[in-house]
């Protein structure tokens, strides 16, 4: 994908098109059924890699289809996540939408790195040249009481659900947890977020890259790069559909190590 690694106007103009994307081998497999009408790629949060992943899935996915895009951001963030979408892009665009939740929670782990920026803009263009129809925030935000699992998971469902009601196919990027098809196997299990959508039209995929580093979060001050062992053990790069993990319909493996990417800075400078 021609991502944007920064804010400045150089880099902004040298960015290539929203409509070029690379290949994935093995995702014609994502599209080979039309029932197929959710596709869950589950992630861990902080890297680099993921977001260009995901963002290279939606390409290739809107050469054939409809396609609504859904993010594990805040839904309080909607409004602001569609600002932007309908945009330029330019300074005031961006300043605006870095004064959204999603850039200033006091914890900030991979969702509000600069990969996931970047994977925002691209977002952006691909919906201003007509790519795709929209991108929907479903982290529940509207709980009057704090939710049991369960309760939080299903509502993450429902966003989703709601989201393709059109008829669009939805591409989802979640916390491999929430992608799960089955239960969450805390001490005290509970269904996944994807376990809610209709299995008969739902594929989850967990991605999996060499050893390398993300930016994790286990408490709001306790962020920072941290060491990631891998878990493609050398497979080749691509989709590979299989019950060897039952936990997800398959995999999407990288073929190389993953990089860490911190939070994106939430001011522009003058002029940029």
């Amino acid at each position: 994908m021609g991502l944007l690694l920064a804010l400045s106007p150089l880099l902004l103009a040298a960015a290539a098109p929203a409509t070029a994307c690379d290949p994935i081998p093995g995702w014609d497999q994502m599209l080979a059924k039309d029932e197929v009408r959710f596709i869950v790629i589950g992630e861990l949060h902080g890297t680099n890699e993921i977001p260009a992943l995901f963002a290279d899935a939606v390409c290739l996915t809107a050469q054939e289809r409809q396609v609504v895009v859904a993010v594990e951001q805040p839904s309080i963030d909607q409004a602001a996540i569609d600002a932007f979408m309908a945009s330029d892009g330019g300074e005031e665009a961006r300043r605006e939408f870095l004064d959204a939740r999603m850039w200033n929670m006091s914890m900030k782990d991979g969702r509000s790195s600069q990969a996931y920026f970047r994977l925002c803009e691209t977002l952006r263009q691909m919906r201003a040249a007509g790519r795709i129809v929209s991108v929907v925030a479903f982290q529940p935000s509207t709980f009057t009481a704090p939710p049991t699992p369960a309760e939080y998971e299903k509502a993450m469902a429902d966003l989703i659900r709601a989201s393709g009601e059109s008829g669009a196919t939805v591409l989802a990027l979640a916390g491999a947890a929430h992608a799960m098809r089955g239960n969450v196997p805390t001490p005290k299990p509970y269904p996944a977020m994807a376990a809610y959508l209709p299995a008969e039209a739902t594929i989850t995929l967990n991605v999996k890259g060499e050893a390398g580093e993300s930016w994790v979060c286990s408490e709001p001050n306790t962020c920072g790069v941290k060491s990631w062992p891998g878990t493609s053990n050398g497979h080749a790069e691509g989709v590979k559909l299989d019950s060897a993990d039952p936990n997800y319909s398959g995999a999407i493996y990288l073929a190389k190590p993953l990089t860490a990417s911190p939070p994106q800075a939430v001011t522009v400078a003058q002029g940029d």
